[in-house]
């Protein structure tokens, strides 16, 4: 039997463990297909089935088929689930989100959309242009009238310009929406007296009420009269919203058929999951998409239930127009059985939903039905549980905040000490807030836990003692000594490791006791000692004198000395280095690298530095020219207007107990649930009411006031089926003051009996005085393998780590495992704007009427603009030295070359998701060139100096065989591999785009036997394998090995700059 009747067989028998209303949706292929799937209903099963099924029925590859999820967790987790079931063909599978398919289309058609090289938004530069707009309003605008702070609606407009793009709606819908509100306002119940009182009459209008709504419908109009003007200054900035990707890809399908055309053949079979939570611009790109066909291949999978957005009347409107619009044929399947979730869980939660009036099950004619039935067996689960805690839902009251506290931690480690899996624990809420006290109890206990509260890294200690440094070397490299006030404070960082006694002693000798703010004055500098006259020393001075640090007689003097002089040497650095070269030369030099790998939770300071030194590299390619100063300045304005710096979490640890909001409950299952601080005021209401929002009238939303209570009661109703064994809900009845509080009214309707309970006195003195000790060092609750096993759970091999795997083991660690925060060089950026301005010469020659190539003037003019854009990367000498360089290097390849390069030729192809024997690849190919006869020549540039020992085949000296040939070689199964086009890989070649010693451009081509491609198939077996065993403990030895040298002298390298593989430019992360 083959592989592929195998595979057929299993795929065949996975078939058969659907249940009849699964089955009947998978086996509906052709035409529109409904599915209502509620929680734990196995929607990823199901649709994996179905495009399974759809590629064993018929004729269609799996590149015809899209699938659409809402996240970038709901893709993955499609695409490992279809891999299991249906192998290597799941690679070929488009799976994305709407942005990522929009983004893709972008990517594929860039000579289209034409849009240069826009960078995305940051939150600080949409503020800065929302309020470049409201300063030029004249004082009798809607949106200045009568307001002292100019200001005051800039969070408005930010959200409704959002809202706007999110929704596809223009300022003429929202004007003609706002006035059919206010025409209709004289006969909407809402504003009229439905019974007489002393003042009105029945039917009488609320003037008051309908005079503050026309007001507030006027401000919404001229407030959508300036989104023009908004995407204007957008554009102008280049800079752009990834909403915005949906609008472009939606304009262009409407603006040029041919390119809709292409895409609405390619996809025959199109699935969407989460559909109920799909917004107005997303259902206008789907139905483009669709409008080719009478009767479209479209599966939808939701539940109106879980939409926890706001707008449901609108989600509910986009049902029912997709409803009206494919009637033709819909197939409407409703899924019933619960693989989540025992039966008095399912039945409590049905009983809170039940209570909603926006529900599918009452738009559609002749009704449907959504009863849950758990296919677990209570009975069963009783008997294998061996659980003390109580197997029924229940609802508890607490005397107040803190008994409930503590009476969840006791429940949580009763778990606990019962085997239960402390990921398996999970405390829910609806804001992050409520847990605060339980999150410190938790860490005082020693209970692992994680959440995921976002974490501003600029909040952090360690960032701020690093920000207070970056301040002293701008103000000692503005004025000598200015920054003074700030040095004993900074010395005092964990990461110096500099003894207090010591930095006492010489606080002493510099006679500290000036006043830190008091301007310096030349009698400042002399103070009597005895009765002689001393010169005061400043810090930098005395940390610089050898002498004057012996004399004091510290512990240790030599680290004091060493200090001393690279402060002198950093100030100097701080006005001469590029920025980002100047962060990680601090990050190494200070010892602060070497801090934060002896940690226990290394990982952890390693993600907060990281993502400290991603954002001054991205900020360096929004601004090149940005300074320190400059980023100062941007960093304190973050702080001024409360915008967090978030952590780039690479590693999602999840052994510990679970604290999470609902919204990020979403998805996920655990065995026990508590939901914490079920009132009124947590779970009912609004978090912010509608403040920063301007009032948006149920014209445009669909939905009345009615849809905020609704969209909480949804978020409840999530919250509570992430339980699959245990539901515990709780609330206090008085806050910590004293005041009474109202329970949740979602408690009364589970139907569920509420019982009063009290933690023990002994036990809430013990809990009281925990919290008031000193908060211990934190605990990670992962094990370093398992912590490795996170990080490496989605890991695709590159070439760049693979060359880096073969080179040292121990630099693969730190570089691609724990990825250790670096630099671009200048020979990296070099490269960059080399590539870039061959991908843009190409693509303005396909642009071209005539297909012509560009001039060399125009060659050299794209090189000058992608000089700029990496210019934060470059010292000032080295920007002009390499920008002359490389208009030179252009203009002569331009000559001898360009006249005979091809032009059916794609450049920057990214190609992803390729497997081998298994083993996931990715890699971006500089160019693919068709040649006569079908085939194709794979091509990548280098920017070094040429070295024909880096395209040498395996030898006695190398018997690896040179890093660049292995690469093309890896780029050749990887094409072959994705099966992207019919032709065949003939050729490949390195175009070294810098001179050799005759003053050549050559261009080595490399053509591979099967014999080479299978040796180099067996690398990545290899090194793949030894990476999935955590071989990567052991370094090369070899002494020029920055990593190995760290190792062995305890230091980090001060360059943490790639080397030899920032010439493989394949895009790795």
């Amino acid at each position: 039997m083959t592989e592929l009747q195998q595979r057929n067989e299993a795929f065949q028998a996975f078939l058969d463990t659907l249940n009849p209303a699964q089955r009947e949706a998978v086996e509906q292929v052709e035409g529109p297909v409904l599915v209502l799937a509620g929680p734990g209903m196995g929607k990823t099963h199901l649709l994996t089935a179905r495009i399974g099924n759809i590629l064993l029925r018929t004729d269609a590859r799996p590149q015809n088929i899209l699938c659409l999820t809402f996240t970038d967790a709901g893709a993955s987790a499609m695409r490992q689930r279809l891999l299991q079931r249906i192998g290597p063909e799941a690679q070929r599978v488009p799976i994305f989100t709407f942005h990522a398919f929009c983004n893709r289309i972008i990517q594929e058609n860039a000579e289209h959309f034409g849009k240069g090289s826009p960078e995305p938004v940051s939150e600080l530069e949409r503020i800065e242009i929302v309020r470049s707009l409201l300063a030029k309003l004249p004082p009798e605008h809607p949106l200045r009238l009568g307001k002292k702070d100019v200001f005051q609606f800039e969070e408005h407009l930010r959200d409704l310009f959002s809202t706007m793009k999110k929704e596809g709606w223009s300022p003429g819908f929202v004007l003609k929406k706002s006035d059919e509100f206010l025409k209709n306002l004289p006969s909407n119940p809402q504003y009229i007296y439905q019974r007489n009182s002393k003042n009105f009459k029945k039917g009488d209008p609320k003037k008051a009420q309908i005079e503050d709504v026309t007001e507030k419908i006027e401000r919404l109009k001229s407030a959508a009269d300036l989104f023009p003007k908004y995407l204007y200054v957008m554009e102008r900035a280049a800079r752009y919203e990834y909403e915005d990707m949906l609008l472009w890809v939606a304009r262009a399908f409407e603006t040029n058929e041919a390119l809709l055309r292409t895409y609405q053949e390619r996809y025959q079979y199109i699935l969407v999951d989460e559909f109920q939570d799909t917004n107005g611009a997303q259902f206008h790109l789907l139905n483009l998409l669709l409008d080719f066909w009478e009767v479209p291949n479209i599966f939808i999978v939701g539940d109106d239930d879980q939409s926890i957005y706001e707008f449901q009347g609108a989600r509910l409107q986009n049902l029912r127009a997709f409803q009206e619009q494919y009637h033709k044929g819909l197939k409407t399947i409703v899924l019933e059985e619960n693989y989540r979730s025992v039966q008095p869980i399912l039945d409590a939660a049905s009983r809170v939903i039940e209570n909603n009036t926006l529900r599918v099950v009452h738009l559609f004619e002749g009704g449907l039905t959504k009863h849950l039935r758990a296919t677990q067996d209570l009975t069963t689960f009783k008997k294998l549980s061996n659980l003390s805690l109580p197997i029924a839902p229940e609802i508890l009251s607490f005397p107040n905040r803190l008994q409930e506290t503590v009476y969840l931690v006791q429940q949580i480690e009763t778990l606990i000490a019962q085997q239960v899996e402390p990921s398996q624990i999970a405390v829910l809420y609806a804001r992050h807030r409520q847990a605060e006290r339980l999150l410190a109890l938790l860490e005082k206990r020693g209970i692992p836990y994680q959440t995921k509260r976002p974490v501003n890294v600029l909040d952090l200690p360690l960032l701020q003692q690093f920000r207070s440094l970056l301040h002293y070397l701008q103000e000692e490299s503005v004025r000598p000594f200015s920054g003074e006030h700030r040095l004993f404070r900074l010395l005092h960082a964990t990461f110096w490791g500099l003894s207090e006694l010591d930095l006492a002693k010489i606080a002493l000798s510099c006679h500290m006791e000036r006043s830190e703010a008091s301007e310096e004055k030349p009698e400042d500098l002399y103070v009597k000692v005895g009765v002689r006259s001393v010169k005061k020393k400043h810090w930098r001075e005395t940390l610089s004198d050898p002498a004057a640090l012996e004399s004091l007689q510290l512990s240790s003097a030599e680290p004091f000395h060493r200090l001393g002089l690279n402060l002198n040497a950093w100030i100097s650095d701080a006005q001469n280095l590029p920025l980002a070269q100047l962060i990680e030369r601090l990050y190494a030099q200070t010892g602060l690298l070497d801090w934060a790998l002896a940690q226990p939770d290394k990982a952890w300071y390693l993600q907060v530095l990281h993502t400290f030194m991603e954002f001054v590299r991205n900020e360096t390619m929004r601004n090149p020219r940005r300074s320190l100063a400059k980023l100062l300045d941007l960093l304190d304005s973050m702080d001024d207007n409360l915008l967090p710096l978030p952590l780039r979490q690479d590693a999602q640890q999840t052994r510990g107990v679970q604290l999470l909001t609902a919204h990020a409950a979403k998805g996920l299952e655990f065995g026990h649930v508590f939901m914490l601080d079920c009132t009124e005021d947590a779970w009912d209401k609004n978090a912010g009411g509608n403040r920063g929002r301007f009032f948006l009238p149920e014209t445009l939303t669909r939905s009345g006031e009615e849809d905020a209570l609704e969209a909480r009661r949804r978020l409840f109703y999530v919250a509570m089926t992430r339980a699959k064994h245990q539901l515990h809900l709780s609330f206090p009845r008085t806050d910590d003051v004293g005041k009474s509080l109202a329970q949740s009214q979602f408690l009364a309707e589970t139907g569920l009996p509420i019982a009063e309970a009290e933690v023990p006195y002994p036990a809430l003195l013990e809990a009281q005085a925990m919290l008031m000790l000193e908060a211990p060092q934190p605990v990670i609750s992962l094990p370093e393998p398992a912590l490795l096993d996170t990080l490496l759970a989605d890991f695709t091999l590159s070439i760049t780590a693979l060359n880096r795997y073969l080179r040292c083991p121990l630099a693969f660690y730190y570089e691609d495992v724990l990825k250790v925060p670096a630099a671009t060089s200048e020979a990296a950026a070099f490269g960059l704007a080399m590539h870039g301005a061959l991908q843009q010469f190409l693509l303005k020659m396909k642009s071209h009427k005539k297909f012509e190539w560009p001039s060399a003037d125009a060659l050299a003019r794209i090189f000058s603009q992608e000089m700029e854009r990496q210019r934060g990367f470059f010292s000032e000498h080295g920007f002009a030295q390499r920008l002359a360089l490389g208009k030179d290097y252009l203009r002569r390849i331009h000559v001898e070359q360009v006249p005979y390069w091809r032009k059916r030729a794609i450049v920057e192809r990214r190609v992803d998701r390729v497997e081998l024997d298994g083993i996931p690849l990715t890699g971006i190919l500089d160019k693919i060139e068709w040649l006569d006869g079908g085939l194709l020549r794979i091509v990548d540039y280098k920017t070094g100096t040429p070295d024909l020992k880096k395209t040498a085949q395996p030898s006695e000296d190398q018997p690896l065989g040179g890093d660049y040939w292995r690469q093309l070689a890896f780029y050749q199964i990887l094409l072959e591999k994705a099966r992207l086009y019919p032709e065949t890989v003939s050729k490949t070649a390195i175009s070294w785009l810098a001179p050799d010693k005759r003053g050549a451009f050559p261009i080595n081509e490399l053509s591979f036997t099967q014999e080479d491609l299978h040796f180099v198939g067996g690398l990545i077996q290899e090194v793949y394998g030894k990476i999935q065993q955590r071989a990567f403990d052991t370094g090369c030895g070899k002494k020029d090995c920055p990593w190995c040298q760290m190792q062995r002298e305890r230091h980090v390298p001060a360059v943490l700059n790639r080397g030899e593989e920032e010439d493989l430019d394949d895009g790795a992360v």
